[in-house]
């Protein structure tokens, strides 16, 4: 099973289909079909993952900055004096 989430249903029909059908010229083509699927789905998700990348990268820079302007302070434990009288 692939690792696109997308397309898990898909491969999973593939599938189901596959182990219900006994013509074989329908297995063949099935089988050809699920493997175009599979493949475009690897080619899709790679190409999603560097255009992820590439938009990160151009934007690191202002991503860094406003994460740093955004930073909350760090929690110091706060002492409280309480007079006795």
């Amino acid at each position: 099973m692939p690792a696109y989430p997308l397309d898990t249903r898909a491969i999973q029909t593939y599938d189901l289909a596959l182990k219900t059908l006994t013509d074989p010229v329908i297995l063949a083509r099935l089988e050809e079909l699920k493997t175009r699927h599979t493949r475009h789905a690897e080619q899709l998700s790679q190409d999603m993952l560097k255009m992820l990348h590439n938009q990160i990268a151009t934007h690191w820079d202002a991503i860094t900055s406003a994460a740093i302007e955004n930073r909350q302070p760090e929690s110091v434990p706060q002492m409280r004096v309480v007079s006795g009288g």
